[in-house]
């Protein structure tokens, strides 16, 4: 791939996913295993959708990322466990949906519109679907530890995630990310 291939791919994502948002406060979750590759899928993508001059917000949900907004409490990335408390992340998201989550001084509400995209893992789970406006499967080949390998083949298992996707990349090649067309027609 040359290296003009992945900005191709963020602005046709960035392309689908305002064709059917054009306005509003949308929200993206960026969902996989490997936390680097979510955030790094993350941050494309919003400096893609920056350069269409939207604001954007963005929210990681792996502990030590960096994150536009403060965060006190979030789960453990390496468990999936259905009693999981997203009350916090829920919270984030009803601020931003009500133009009350303040961030920057210099802009006291959140615009009429504007994105904010969440990475992290479990963000498809079915009790967190119905908040994403888009949501986007990251897949690929890594190493995880057991526990951490353990809690993604029961997510996976139960609450197939890469079925609720909008879209699916292939981040084998983190640079390179490529889409993965997995329609059942």
């Amino acid at each position: 791939m040359t290296t003009a291939e992945p900005v191709t791919i963020f602005d046709s994502l960035v392309g689908e996913i305002t064709q059917h948002y054009h306005r509003g406060r949308v929200l993206v979750a960026i969902d996989g295993a490997d936390g680097q590759a979510t955030h790094g899928f993350a941050e494309s993508l919003a400096a893609a959708m920056r350069s269409r001059s939207w604001y954007v917000l963005r929210l990681g949900m792996t502990p030590g990322a960096a994150s536009d907004i403060p965060v006190a409490t979030l789960p453990h990335p390496d468990k999936y466990r259905a009693d999981e408390d997203y009350s916090h992340l829920r919270a984030i998201v009803a601020k931003f949906r009500e133009s009350k989550l303040a961030v920057d001084p210099s802009v006291p509400e959140v615009p009429a519109d504007a994105m904010l995209i969440v990475d992290g893992r479990f963000l498809l789970r079915p009790e967190l679907r119905g908040i994403w406006h888009f949501g986007v499967w990251l897949e690929g080949d890594m190493h995880l530890r057991d526990e951490s390998l353990e809690a993604q083949v029961q997510y996976t298992r139960d609450s197939a995630p890469r079925a609720a996707a909008d879209a699916i990349f292939d981040v084998t090649n983190a640079a390179s990310p490529a889409r993965v067309w997995a329609d059942t027609c």
